[in-house]
């Protein structure tokens, strides 16, 4: 009479008694604690690279941030790993000023354009608080303006943060047709004279208008929407590429500015030095243009005086007469000094 179960020669028993079979099922429960991480691949002589024992995990730029960017996750995550974008360092070479916590990151606003791949210090942030966007990059206590690149010469090549001052030149028109000076009385023709011979009509008025002012966004391209009605299609909404340049000045500079631009003066830009040392309550000088009636023009002042470089302003003055047919002339007469009087 034959027991039940398996003869000890069937083909199953051969199977999973074969070395083969013993093999793959060591595999198989090796593979399953890789996987696990319960086993390390390393262990058994795989190639696994340097060892990271020990090296410190560094947060980097996962992708290049512009300026004024609050940081988020998106910032500093590797989509191709599937975790956050760092560098492994020894102890010895990582700073105090290194930012090894994503807590101390997250949430800051940056203070200039970040490539991707480097660390964060503390220099790369604006202050804690700050809004970000534009605003962000104005300094404390300043104004920012949007010029047109056409608008002020010099300011392109600049990077944020770069100093500068601006001056406006407007050429002298002493008669508006032949720059010619006609004067009656005593002095009239001594005044033309000087007139000729300094060359008056071919000076400027040079303006300082800005001081130690401040580059806040280099050139940039932006689209304003044009509206116009056409016969065919009615009202119809365009855009306009325009270039601005963003900077940031003094409030008391602001209305200067916006007035040398209304009048289409000559804007020019004088960087300041990016030395540390660079005084920074140094100021650029105006030019007095000279004048026929004085050394220099008074800007308005009425009266004689001292001027800011030394030379004595306005010594002259008109006096309106009517002839006898009626006809009026402007004669210039000398104003008695304090002394004088």
């Amino acid at each position: 009479m034959k027991t039940a179960g398996f003869h000890p020669r069937s083909p199953w028993v051969r199977f999973v008694s074969s070395p083969f079979f013993l093999a793959g099922m060591l595999v198989v429960i090796l593979g399953g604690l890789w996987v696990s991480g319960l086993v390390n691949p390393c262990w058994f002589g795989v190639n696994c690279g340097p060892s990271t024992e020990g090296l410190v995990a560094v947060p980097v730029s996962a992708q290049t941030i512009p300026a004024f960017t609050q940081l988020n996750r998106q910032h500093v995550w590797n989509a191709g790993k599937g975790q956050p974008a760092v560098v492994l360092l020894p102890p010895e070479q990582v700073t105090e000023a290194m930012k090894t916590n994503l807590t101390d990151i997250l949430g800051r606003v940056l203070g200039r354009e970040k490539p991707a791949g480097y660390v964060f210090t503390e220099v790369d942030f604006l202050p804690r608080g700050s809004r970000p966007g534009l605003v962000g990059g104005i300094p404390p206590g300043k104004r920012a303006v949007r010029v047109e690149a056409g608008q002020v010469s010099g300011l392109y090549g600049l990077n944020p943060g770069d100093r500068f001052d601006l001056i406006a030149t407007l050429p002298i028109d002493a008669d508006g047709k032949d720059n010619s000076l006609t004067m009656g009385g005593v002095y009239g023709q001594q005044l033309a004279l000087q007139a000729n011979l300094h060359n008056w009509a071919k000076q400027a008025t040079v303006r300082v208008l800005v001081q130690n002012g401040v580059l806040v966004q280099p050139l940039t391209t932006r689209e304003i929407p044009l509206s116009m009605n056409t016969l065919t299609q009615g009202l119809v909404v365009k855009k306009k590429p325009v270039q601005e340049i963003v900077i940031a000045v003094d409030p008391e500079e602001v209305a200067s500015l916006t007035e040398a631009v209304a009048v289409k003066a000559e804007i020019t830009t004088i960087p300041r030095s990016g030395h540390p040392d660079d005084p920074g309550d140094s100021e650029t000088p105006e030019s007095q243009p000279w004048s026929p009636f004085g050394n220099t023009l008074a800007l308005g002042k009425s009266s004689g005086g001292i001027s800011k470089n030394g030379n004595t302003e306005s010594s002259l003055t008109f006096v309106e007469t009517l002839n006898g047919s009626g006809e009026r002339e402007l004669i210039t007469v000398p104003v008695a000094s304090d002394q004088e009087k």
